[in-house]
C-alpha cells in the first residue's frame, strides 16, 4: 500500500459505506478508534500518514459494519449523558432519548439527599452509573443476565462509582433487599410481532431479551407496577421510558398500582411521548 493520509482514509472508508446513512461520520469514528484519537486530534491530523496495519484495521471494521453490526459494538463504546460507556452484544446500546429519563429523575429529586434508587433492567448500567455520577444516591442495578451486570460493573469502575452501586442478579423487582425512594426502568417494550420489523442492526445484533416486551409491549410495565407496593416507599418516584403510543397505557398501570398519587408524560425531542413519571402518595421534594 502506498502511504495514505487520514484524509484519504476517510474518503475511502466513506465510499465503501456509501449505502449507509452517516457513512462519513461512521468512517470518522472507525479511524479515530483505530488511531485512538479524539475529534480535535482527528481534524488537526488530516494530513498525517496512517500505517498499512492501521488501514487494515479500518477496512476490517468497515466490512463488518456493512454487514449490519452496529458501530458501537465495533468500537466497544457509546456516549451517554456526556459519559463514555463500554458496550457489547450482551447489552442494549444506550439511546439519546434515555438521557431524558435521567434528566427528569435528577430534576425531581435533590441529588445530595440520602435516597436509594433501583434501576430495573440495567443493561450497560448507563442509567444507574449516570445517576450515581450526578448524585450521592445509593444505587441498586438489577438485571437478569450476569453478562450485563459484568458490563455495568465495569462502567461503574471506569466512572468511579462502583462503591455506591449494588449489582443484583434476578428478575425485575425480586432481588431488591429493601424499599427504594426512586425506581427507574427502560424495560423491553417492543411488541413481539414488531420485533421482526426492526432495523437489521437492531434485531440481528442487540440482545432480544432487551427488546421483546410481549404481545403488546407492556408485559414488563405490568409486572413492575403490580409489585410496586412491596418495593417503593410511599413518597417515592417512578420513571419509565416507553415506546411510541404506550404512554397512556403505562400511565394507567401506574395509577392502578395504588402507590401513585399523580402522573406526568414527557415528550422527547421528536415530540414522541417517551417518559412516564409517577409520584408517590406523599411525594415531597427532598
Amino acid at each position: 500500500m502506498n502511504s495514505m493520509t487520514v484524509r484519504e482514509a476517510l474518503r475511502r472508508a466513506s465510499s465503501f459505506m456509501e449505502s449507509l446513512e452517516d457513512n462519513r461520520f461512521l468512517a470518522e469514528i472507525m479511524i479515530r478508534h483505530v488511531l485512538n484519537w479524539d475529534r480535535t486530534q482527528f481534524f488537526l491530523g488530516m494530513e498525517e500518514t496512517i500505517t498499512e496495519r492501521q488501514w487494515a484495521e479500518v477496512e476490517s471494521l468497515v466490512k463488518i459494519r456493512v454487514q449490519g453490526t452496529p458501530i458501537q459494538y465495533l468500537t466497544g463504546e457509546q456516549e451517554f449523558y456526556g459519559l463514555t460507556f463500554k458496550v457489547n452484544p450482551s447489552v442494549l446500546i444506550p439511546r439519546p432519548e434515555t438521557e431524558i429519563l435521567v434528566e427528569e429523575v435528577l430534576r425531581r429529586r435533590n441529588p445530595q439527599a440520602r435516597l436509594s434508587v433501583a434501576d430495573i433492567g440495567t443493561g450497560s448500567g448507563a442509567i444507574a452509573v449516570t445517576l450515581a455520577v450526578h448524585s450521592t444516591w445509593k444505587m441498586y442495578a438489577v438485571d437478569i443476565a450476569q453478562e450485563s451486570l459484568d458490563t455495568a460493573r465495569k462502567n461503574s469502575e471506569v466512572h468511579g462509582v462502583v462503591d455506591r452501586i449494588s449489582f443484583l442478579k434476578g428478575d425485575l423487582l425480586s432481588p431488591l433487599p429493601e424499599p427504594v425512594d426512586i425506581l427507574v426502568s427502560n424495560p423491553p417494550y417492543i411488541p413481539t410481532q414488531d420485533v421482526l420489523e426492526l432495523d437489521v442492526q437492531v434485531k440481528d445484533h442487540e440482545p432480544m431479551r432487551a427488546l421483546d416486551g410481549g404481545m403488546d409491549g407492556l408485559d414488563f410495565y405490568r409486572r413492575i407496577c403490580d409489585g410496586l407496593s412491596g418495593v417503593l416507599r410511599w413518597e417515592g418516584l417512578v420513571a419509565f421510558e416507553v415506546g411510541m403510543g404506550q404512554a397512556q397505557e403505562v400511565e394507567k398501570l401506574l395509577q392502578e398500582s395504588g402507590m401513585i398519587a399523580r402522573t406526568e408524560i414527557i415528550k422527547d425531542l421528536a415530540g414522541i411521548q417517551r417518559i412516564v413519571i409517577g409520584e408517590g402518595k406523599r411525594s415531597l421534594q427532598s
